[in-house]
Formats: C-alpha cells, structure tokens, sequence
C-alpha cells in the first residue's frame, strides 16, 4: 500500500475571504502545506474548485484535482476525500488542511508512520481531546466505508496545537508565529 497527501483548498470562505490565498512565509497559505508535504511523499494532490490555485499547485508539482463548486461550503470533508479518491493512485490518503500552515512537518510524518502500520484512520486534536482534524489520515477502503462524515471516529488521536485559520486574528497569531 502506497501512501500520499491530499490538500483541499477551496476558493471562498465565509468568514475570512480569501484565506487559503492569504499570504503566509512568501506564498499563498494553501502552498505551504503542500511544500511541506512534497517533502514526506512521493505525490502531492491538491483538490479545489479554483482553477487559479490548482495552476499554481501545479506549478509546484503537485497533482491537481478539480472539484465543483457543490463540494464547498458546509460539505464535510470526507464527501471531498470521496471525490478525491477516484483520482488518487495510492491507498491510504494524509489530508493536512490548506489553513493550518503551522502544522509541523514531524506531526505529518508521525500520521503517515502510524497509518503505515495498518491503522485505517488516525486524525489529530486539540489538547483536550476535541477533534479537530488538522491532519487526516484514512485508507481509501475506510473513505468508502464511511458512515457518518460529520462524526469521525478516528482509531487514533494525535494532539496537535497548530493553529487553524477562519478568522482574522487567526492569521495574525500565524503570521506572528512565522515572523
């Protein structure tokens, strides 16, 4: 079983416009966990409904996965990762979120040796245990199988204290943090 990572990147928020575009270490934030990533796998996919970011995902190598805009908004990730899935070689899938660009690239590699030891689902957490999903590893079989995709049920939680962007003071603690 091969693995690789999965960026969704969706062109509009609601409460901070833009923000996957939002300027984050000299580059769009969506690009900097796909930089990161393209250091831990073979093959780096990037799903979006902007044909803007999916060029410039594919300027940096990665695999573009185009996506109507009916997958965005209040969908729930997993309904992305099942569209994904049909154009992704390998078995097992690292989502890292688009707007969580201080996720550390260590914690990454950690989910991809833990999902490599054939656990189907792992996905980090806050320090109190909430879920929180910043990085998102499943194999493909678990994606199909999916019950309920607004109620993860991850074999493994891994805490996780990256901060992840909706709003405005979000991004400044991220550009504080990268400063």
């Amino acid at each position: 079983m091969q693995t690789t990572a999965l960026i969704i990147a969706k062109s509009k928020s609601r409460r901070l416009p833009n923000k996957n575009n939002l300027p984050v270490n000299g580059m769009p934030m969506f690009l900097v966990n796909v930089k990161k990533c393209q250091a831990i796998f073979d093959r780096v996919y990037v799903s979006s409904d902007s044909t803007e970011m999916l060029k410039e995902a594919a300027k940096m190598g990665a695999i573009a996965i185009k996506r109507s805009k009916k997958l965005c908004g209040s969908v729930p990730n997993m309904v992305v990762y099942k569209h994904a899935i049909g154009f992704i070689l390998e078995d097992r899938i690292i989502a890292v979120q688009a707007n969580s660009p201080t996720v550390e690239p260590n914690l990454i590699r950690l989910v991809k040796k833990i999902m490599e030891n054939d656990i189907e689902e792992v996905m980090t957490c806050h320090s109190n245990y909430k879920i929180y999903g910043s990085i998102w590893g499943l194999t493909r079989d678990r994606i199909i199988k999916y019950k309920n995709p607004r109620k993860p049920t991850p074999d493994v939680l891994i805490v996780d204290n990256s901060i992840d962007c909706h709003t405005q003071e979000d991004y400044n603690k991220i550009i504080k943090q990268y400063e």
